[in-house]
């Protein structure tokens, strides 16, 4: 009986079939498909033109390896994957709390699993994104964890060759192209915080929800309010999306609903005019569905965990890199989380 055997249809093209074909050398395939200035560039469209019409298809990873021997040096962490900051200063990387809470989370995964994080800004000075995309590859480093937004986007883009990387976005801002998401399960958030609530006997909540933050959601506090927070008609002149946090007429409309408990998606919506001063004087609690350890005492609510949706974001990289899957997935992958709750200190009857 003959062996068994398993034959690839479509054999790997080596750089030395490159080369052959191409009439130059190795080490001249090698720097043109690396884009190296030292070929000329006509050479460098005349070798990749070659490659392509080959089927030529680079690992990334192995690139990658290649990058820490061309540098003479080993690495003390092995592999790295980059934490790119999108949109956020170093300061603001260090100042707000669940970006803090993002970074560390992912520090932490990547060690545990083998792997050194390094972080990058698109804000650094004279850095644009193409730019960075270029240091990522010479460093060799190809996998890599986008960091939640704090500006006002709902879609983002990146101008990436995104062929080069496994990647995956922290947070709900839709991409293009789409990439992996690790975030917040915003819907079973606010079930989470009206079950909660239930609980402790507040069965007439009222919802304040910023209204871009909404939109990035995709409204899925809205939908769980209006699905767990009683009759589906009560329930929406319950809830309202809040354009402007200054907006003078918040505490009069909270007022004539007569709550017994104010959920807000951010705690700075306490901030609008009277508002404070009403809850302080009508004893109605007031829970966050953005709760951090920044949050006032005796505020309660859902804590996110963004240290857990970055582990998981670097979770969906890795699982990347060892697939050998690079590039834009066909169908990304989302991984939600639904949060922990802290709950309040009540006011007493």
């Amino acid at each position: 009986m003959k062996p068994f055997t398993v034959s690839n249809p479509h054999p790997a093209v080596t750089l030395k079939q490159i080369a052959e074909a191409a009439g130059v050398s190795l080490a001249c395939v090698s720097y043109a498909l690396r884009g190296h200035g030292k070929i000329p560039a006509a050479t460098r469209t005349r070798v990749r033109a070659v490659a392509e019409q080959l089927g030529y298809r680079p690992n990334p990873r192995v690139a990658s390896l290649m990058a820490h021997i061309r540098r003479g040096h080993a690495q003390p962490e092995g592999e790295r994957i980059a934490f790119v900051w999108v949109h956020t200063t170093r300061s603001q990387a260090q100042r707000v709390p669940f970006l803090r809470q993002s970074s560390l989370g992912a520090r932490r995964r990547a060690s545990q699993m083998g792997f050194g994080l390094e972080e990058f800004w698109t804000n650094d000075p004279g850095l644009s994104a193409p730019r960075l995309a270029e240091i990522l590859r010479t460093r060799g480093i190809v996998g890599v964890v986008l960091s939640p937004i704090t500006t006002g986007e709902s879609a983002l883009t990146l101008d990436w060759d995104w062929r080069h990387f496994a990647a995956a976005v922290i947070g709900s801002v839709t991409w293009t192209p789409e990439l992996h998401h690790a975030g917040h399960h915003h819907y079973l958030g606010m079930r989470l915080a009206l079950g909660e609530l239930v609980q402790l006997g507040r069965t007439r909540p009222v919802a304040l929800i910023e209204a871009k933050t909404s939109e990035r959601a995709k409204h899925a506090w809205e939908a769980a309010f209006l699905t767990f927070a009683g009759d589906v008609r009560q329930a929406a002149d319950r809830v309202r999306l809040v354009a402007d946090p200054a907006d003078p007429t918040l505490a009069a409309w909270v007022e004539s609903r007569r709550p017994d408990v104010l959920i807000v998606s951010e705690t700075t919506l306490l901030g609008a005019p009277g508002l404070a001063a009403l809850l302080k004087r009508k004893k109605i609690p007031a829970v966050t569905l953005y709760w951090s350890k920044s949050t006032p005492r005796g505020i309660g609510g859902v804590d996110q965990c963004y240290d857990r949706i970055a582990a998981h974001a670097v979770d969906l990289v890795v699982s990347q890199l060892n697939s050998n899957e690079f590039g834009v997935p066909d169908l990304p992958r989302i991984l939600l989380l639904p949060g922990r709750w802290v709950a309040p200190r009540l006011p007493r009857p």
